[in-house]
Formats: C-alpha cells, sequence, structure tokens
C-alpha cells in the first residue's frame, strides 16, 4: 500500500539498509521506513513478469517447434548453428535450442539477478557448460570478447502488447549489424500488425469527459471547449479485448494488417514508418477508436504462428472452441497471456460514418517505440503528428477514473442524494477528494456556497475551467481544510465526498476521506450531514480461470526445471508484494465460490476507532480457490434503500459457481494465496485497521472442515 518516492542509505555494522520514503494513502503523510538494501530488487523480481511468459503454453510450445524446425533444417543444409539468445531470462530459449541440436548456444541477460538465476537453472539442468551467459545488454556486446563468432541463428523475446514499446527496432538492428552473418535466421522471423476501427460509446467513456446531467436527463455541467478541443493521449490503452463485452463495441472495419516487421532481414528496419489505408465502413457509426494486436510468424516459411488477436479475430478461433468450448466462455478459448494483451487507441476527433460503405482514410504511423493512428475523410495533406493531451484530463487521471467520472448509474446514485438533500440557496457544501465533478454538481443544484479541497494543481485547474464554462458562482478552492475558519466549519450544512483520491491505488485507500473528516469533525455542526456515512470492504473467494498465474510457480516448462526461478520469485515476493494487489478484474474472469462476506464496516463520523475482526466463509461452490476478491461499498445515507450503495465490486448479484460481472471503471483488491489447497471447504480471515495509522492488514487461511 505504501508507494517509494525518496531514498537514503546508511551502513549498519551488520547489513546495508535504506530509509524509504513513503506516503501513506489512508492518512496522506510521508514517512520514513526502513527497508532492507535489497528491496528494490525484490520489488523488481516479484513484478518483473517472467512467471505469466513462462504460464504461457502456446508461446513455449511454438517457440520449442520454431527452434527444432529451424535448427533441423540447418542441420540438414550441412550448417553449423550457433545461437545468440537475446533477454535470456531463466534461460529456457537457450535449453531449448540446445535440446533442439544447436552447436553453441550464447545467451544475454542485463538484469543482473534474472542473471543470476539462469546460470543456475542451467547447471541444475545439467547445461551449464554448454551455454556462454554473458550479464550484459545485447548492444553491449562485442564479437571476439564476450562472445567467439558471430551467431547464424536468433532467438529473443523482446516484444511487448505494443510490439516494439522495449526497443526491438534498435536491439534487431544492432544485432544484425553486430553481432549476426549475413545469412543469419531469427526467430521470430516476422510480425504482423492489424488494426480494426470501431465504434464504442462504454470505451469512449475511458477517453473523454461528457456532459453531467440530472435525473431528468437535463445538462447540470458540460466540458469547457478546452475539453471538447483536445485530441487526448496518443499513449495505447492496453486492456483484454476479449472480455469487452460485444454488446459494447461496434465493429466498423474487418481488421486490416497495417505494418510488417521483417526481424530476419539484413537491412535496417525503419524507425518512423506511416500507413495510410482507404477503407469503407461495414456500418454507419462513429470511428472512435481502433482496436490493435500483432502476430508472430516463428519460423522462416511462416507455418508457425502466434497470434495475439482477440477471439472474435483469431485465426484459430473455430478449432480453440472446439477444443475448449464445453468449459470456458467463447472470449476465453484462446490462448491466455498477460505480458501480451491488446490495445485501444483512441481516435484524437471521431470521424461520423454516416451510412454503410461510407469510404475513408485511416493514418497510420509508428515511431521507434510506439504508435498512434487517426481517421479522415479525405486524405491528410501531410504527416499526422502524435498527438498529446492540452486539457490537463487526461495528463492528470487514468483511463478508469476518467471512465468513473462519466459511469452513468453511478453518477445517478450520487444525484438522487444531492437531488434530495441539497436545498437551493440555504445547504453550504464542503467537498472532499480529487477531481470531484459531482460536488460541483451540487453548485449547479443551487447550493448557496460550495468548497472543493482540491490540492492538487492540474486537478484543480481543470475543475477551474468547469466551474467557470458553467458559470458557478458560488464555488471556492481550499488547500487545506484544517486552516478552514471557525465559522466556515460551522456553517457547512453537508460534507460530501465519492470519495476519489489520486493517490489510491486499492479501493480503500479512499478512506483517506475519513481522515480528512477527522481534522475538522470537531468544529463542524452537530448536524451537519456526512456522505458517505460509512462504508463497508467485502471478500470473496473466487475461482480465477487465468489471473492466479501471475503469482503461480511455473514447476517445469517444457520439461525443463524451473523450481529455481520459482524459489527466486517466492523469496522476492514474500520481501516486497503486497498481501492484497490492484487488479481490474472485469478483464479477469472468475467465477464466485461463496456469497460476498462483509469484513469491515467503517463509520465516517467514528473513523478514528479501531477494529480487529476474524470470521469464516463457508465455501458454498466446488472449486479451487486461487484467489479472493476485495472491494468497497460506499454508504451515502443511512438507510435500506440498495440506490443508497455506490459499489467498487461486482455490478450484478453474486451467484456462487456463476461467473461474477465486475464493476468496469475501478480496480478491485486481490489476495492470492501462497498455497492452494484441494477439497477447500471453509476460508478464515482475519481484519487489522488503525486508521490513525493508516494500516489496514487482511489475512487468509484456507481450512478444509
Amino acid at each position: 500500500m505504501l508507494r517509494n518516492f525518496l531514498k537514503t542509505r546508511f551502513l549498519s555494522r551488520r547489513t546495508m539498509s535504506c530509509f524509504s520514503q513513503v506516503i501513506n494513502p489512508i492518512t496522506g503523510e510521508n514517512s520514513w521506513q526502513e527497508r532492507g538494501d535489497d528491496y528494490d530488487y525484490h520489488l523488481e523480481v516479484a513484478n518483473a513478469g517472467f512467471g505469466d511468459m513462462l504460464h504461457d503454453w502456446e508461446r513455449n510450445q511454438k517457440y520449442f517447434a520454431a527452434l527444432k524446425k529451424t535448427i533441423g533444417e540447418m542441420r540438414k543444409a550441412g550448417r553449423e548453428v550457433h545461437v545468440l539468445d537475446i533477454g535470456t531470462g531463466t534461460g529456457i530459449l537457450s535449453m531449448m535450442a540446445l535440446e533442439a541440436g544447436a552447436d553453441s548456444v550464447t545467451a544475454c541477460e542485463a538484469f543482473l539477478p534474472m542473471a543470476n538465476c539462469a546460470e543456475k537453472i542451467l547447471a541444475a539442468n545439467g547445461v551449464g557448460d554448454k551455454v556462454r551467459l554473458i550479464r550484459k545488454r545485447s548492444t553491449e556486446i562485442l564479437v571476439g570478447e564476450d562472445m567467439p563468432r558471430k551467431a547464424n541463428l536468433l532467438v529473443a523475446e523482446l516484444l511487448d502488447t505494443e510490439l516494439i514499446g522495449e526497443g526491438a527496432i534498435g536491439i534487431y538492428n544492432h544485432a544484425h549489424a553486430e553481432l549476426l552473418t549475413e545469412d543469419a535466421l531469427c526467430i521470430p522471423s516476422r510480425a504482423r500488425c492489424y488494426a480494426q476501427v470501431a465504434q464504442s460509446p462504454l470505451a469512449a467513456q475511458w477517453n473523454s469527459l461528457k456532459t453531467l446531467a440530472n435525473l431528468d436527463g437535463e445538462p447540470l455541467l458540460q466540458p469547457p471547449e478546452q475539453l471538447k478541443g483536445c485530441q487526448g493521449e496518443a499513449a495505447l490503452h492496453d486492456v483484454q479485448l476479449s472480455q469487452l463485452p460485444s454488446s459494447a463495441f461496434r465493429p466498423l472495419t474487418d481488421p486490416v494488417e497495417i505494418f510488417q516487421f521483417d526481424f530476419q532481414r539484413k537491412e535496417e528496419r525503419e524507425k518512423k514508418r506511416d500507413q495510410l489505408l482507404k477503407l469503407q465502413s461495414k456500418h454507419p457509426g462513429a470511428a472512435e477508436l481502433v482496436f490493435y494486436w500483432w502476430d508472430i510468424q516463428l519460423d522462416d516459411g511462416g507455418e508457425i504462428l502466434l497470434s495475439c488477436a482477440p477471439y472474435w479475430a483469431h485465426p484459430q478461433i473455430k478449432e480453440l472452441a472446439a477444443e475448449k468450448g464445453k468449459d470456458h466462455p467463447l472470449p476465453n478459448v484462446v490462448p491466455w497471456r498477460d505480458h501480451w494483451m491488446q490495445a485501444i487507441y483512441y481516435i484524437p476527433k471521431p470521424l461520423q460514418l454516416l451510412e454503410t460503405g461510407k469510404s475513408f482514410h485511416l493514418s497510420c504511423h509508428h515511431d521507434e517505440y510506439s504508435l498512434w493512428f487517426d481517421a479522415r475523410e479525405e486524405v491528410p495533406t501531410k504527416s499526422v503528428r502524435r498527438h498529446t493531451c492540452s486539457c490537463d484530463l487526461h495528463m492528470t487521471y487514468s483511463r478508469s477514473r476518467i471512465g468513473q467520472i462519466n459511469q452513468s448509474p453511478r453518477n445517478k446514485r450520487y444525484l438522487r442524494y444531492l437531488e434530495e438533500n441539497i436545498e437551493a440557496g440555504k445547504s453550504n457544501v464542503l467537498v472532499l477528494g480529487n477531481g470531484c465533478m459531482l460536488g460541483l454538481a451540487s453548485s449547479a443544484l443551487g447550493a448557496a456556497s460550495v468548497q472543493l479541497h482540491e490540492p492538487h494543481r492540474f486537478s484543480r485547474r481543470l475543475l477551474e475551467s468547469i466551474v467557470q464554462h458553467n458559470q458557478l458562482k458560488n464555488v471556492q478552492f481550499v488547500d487545506k481544510v484544517e486552516e478552514l475558519e471557525d465559522s466556515q466549519l460551522a456553517a457547512f450544512t453537508h460534507i460530501f465526498a465519492e470519495p476519489y483520491f489520486l493517490n489510491a491505488i486499492l479501493p480503500w485507500d479512499n478512506f483517506y476521506f475519513g481522515t480528512l473528516l477527522m481534522k475538522v469533525k470537531d468544529r463542524l455542526s452537530e448536524n451537519v450531514m456526512i456522505s458517505p456515512c460509512s462504508a463497508r470492504i467485502y471478500a470473496l473467494p473466487v475461482e480465477f480461470l487465468d489471473l492466479h498465474k501471475i503469482r503461480a510457480p511455473v514447476g517445469t516448462c517444457e520439461g525443463f526445471d524451473l523450481r529455481l526461478f520459482d524459489e527466486m520469485v517466492e523469496r522476492s515476493a514474500q520481501q516486497a508484494v503486497s498481501l492484497v494487489e490492484a487488479q481490474p478484474l472485469w478483464e479477469y474472469p472468475c467465477r464466485a465460490l461463496s456469497e460476498p462476506q462483509e469484513v469491515l464496516s467503517v463509520e465516517f463520523s467514528n473513523f478514528s476507532a479501531e477494529h480487529n475482526l476474524k470470521g469464516t466463509i463457508e465455501l458454498k461452490h466446488a472449486g479451487t480457490c486461487n484467489g479472493v476478491a476485495l472491494w468497497v461499498d460506499w454508504q451515502l445515507v443511512d438507510d435500506s434503500s440498495p440506490r443508497s450503495v455506490v459499489s467498487s465490486g461486482p455490478s450484478e448479484p453474486v451467484i456462487p459457481g456463476d461467473f461474477v460481472k465486475w464493476d468496469m471503471f475501478v480496480r478491485q483488491g486481490v489476495h492470492f494465496p501462497r498455497k492452494i489447497k484441494d477439497a477447500l471447504t471453509h476460508l478464515e480471515w482475519s481484519t487489522e485497521f488503525k486508521p490513525l495509522l493508516g494500516e489496514l492488514n487482511f489475512t487468509f487461511s484456507q481450512k478444509m472442515l
């Protein structure tokens, strides 16, 4: 829950230690915590993502198949095979190359903890003396010094969701120029990038600010012109596209190939290219965004193909559905991976395509590390520059927060409370939180005065532009609530929050609302109305289809023993990984194994009270409990109406045995058990909350009764 910002070190007699300055999101206070000198090392190892790749069975099998095929063909042609493995990680591809018959293997790994682990793994698998391991970046390797000869086969996994975001273009260019023979082959040999233009009112909510309307649908707050004219950020929005509900988007074109990258070509790969495609719309609609993915041909002949396409565009969807369709929903029959996902790119200015068959131009661009797109009716007269935010919205808030601000069902519950409780010309409102558009709505509803606690520079500038554009005359901004005059605090009739704070990562980090409230509570009127009045945290044992793999041990991979890697990650996870981490669970399907159970209830009028709770959850559905999901329900007023609750968890009632439908505009908390037990019947839990210290800890243990 704590984030590193600044570090200083001291030398003790026994060990080197360091103090890390951290911000506690619940108290908002900076503090110094002593960490072992190797804390950053453990943090990087635990979150490096190697385990996710090693659980990608399709990737592993197809890399191995490509190595066997390529090396076999080279040997058949009478050629020696000298392999260079760039970014070896655990050494898995080097071991595959030796197994496939390579004469020599040189591997490089610049991340020293991983390189040291690879050395041990290679030795444990009996090939420690057969792989030359270089602890350098490939661009630092010298032939004749680090490696005895140039390689004639390069195997590497240098790709990310964007394909080129990890510097693949420059690394391949250097390798061909300095490290590979003229006739060298590469695995993968080439890549193809695809784009599909679509309309999605749901996804568009992640990119722009919409009009906030009252319960009758009449505009309350309009976005200012600077937001309407902003082109947004060109950066990709990486998502598991297969989990986007089919009802939430309309494809306006078929997928089209936009770029090819020939990794095997001796000539330099261009670092910057433009591609202009003339397309026709399949349906009327607004070209709002581009879905993006890629595939790779691992062998020279293009026979071994790995596709990152979403399920509806996957080239093997029929075979995969026939194989897995009985146990998995259709979107989940395609191979799962979290290290290569798909991406959404937002069109700077959505193009209206009013009829089927309407022609337009998709402008595609890439530089050395990234891509961007535009859609225009006419041919652009010049190259389209990469666009950036000019309105503060995109540079200040995450995609999920922008979507949350636009989320109509959620907003209606807050607006219902405000419309029922704000008295025109009489109510004086203190708003606590960052970017609280709903707090501004109380001004539009006629509140006599509104004070917004908004210390964040860019967030305040954005809200000030909204205030000015909507001609709200009774709004003032506050840096520190404790500096308000006693007369001002006594005059407040309402304290309101969503709550949302920029430092929050886990849902309950927004309990900072309670901390701010405690700073002024004794100077408020006894009759002041506080909303939300309380919050409840719920826990739900679940069975993930795939997400648990990011923390699961690998064991063996394609016959190679990787238990030393598992041990290294486990040691680092114990040092540096929180027992609960934030994940957008709508992207990761899971079945509920019980009903949700409340594990903490907090009254904000008595926020300083400590809690120490224990309980047991009985599992009602057979399955493997490989995760516990946690979230917060905010109680707006103290009544029994479900319309007074705003949840950051499931968006529909939870039924044990069914897949959970999650809120798509917030991240939930997830606990992954270190060890998973079969035949589990109960889950024991405990919660310890010390609000004044900002300490909220959960423990879970699996029981068979």
